[in-house]
């Protein structure tokens, strides 16, 4: 099982991107916190362009509980996130590991503190221009990828 969490993700327009993402390469999606859902928001079905009728897609009010759901799926977590600790995709897709959940966070502040000390690993995407990061909806598409 593939699974992709997103955590308090702001823009109806990246959740509708990585749901069209996730039916593309066979993922689920699991929605966390005020992650916008295709339920109550046109925009996030808008860019999903009838996606979100055939991904399997879960609302839950936590990103704990969300990763609880996939543990129970055998599933290791890991977080999209660049810190001291974390390694690279490319370092982290040679596991081999058929059954993950990738944990995304807010385009702002990332994946939040008390889930990154929860995960089974925090893996990057390293960048070779001058920015530091880029959006969320293009780092799922690559994580998605990568881990199929």
């Amino acid at each position: 099982m593939k699974i992709v969490i997103l955590e308090n993700i702001r823009s109806a327009y990246n959740v509708g991107n990585i749901i069209r993402t996730a039916d593309a390469l066979g993922w689920q999606v699991r929605l966390s916190g005020y992650t916008p859902s295709p339920v109550d928001n046109k925009k996030v079905i808008k860019t999903s362009l009838g996606a979100e009728e055939t991904v399997g897609i879960r609302q839950f009010d936590s990103t704990a509980d969300a990763m609880n759901e996939a543990k129970k799926n055998n599933c290791i977590i890991i977080a999209a996130e660049i810190t001291p600790e974390a390694i690279t995709l490319s370092e982290f897709s040679k596991k081999n590991i058929s059954d993950v959940a990738v944990v995304f966070g807010n385009e702002v502040d990332g994946v939040l503190s008390p889930t990154l000390k929860t995960v089974d690993h925090v893996v990057y995407v390293p960048m070779k221009g001058i920015k530091e990061s880029i959006n969320v909806g293009q780092t799922s598409a690559i994580f998605m990828r990568a881990l199929s």
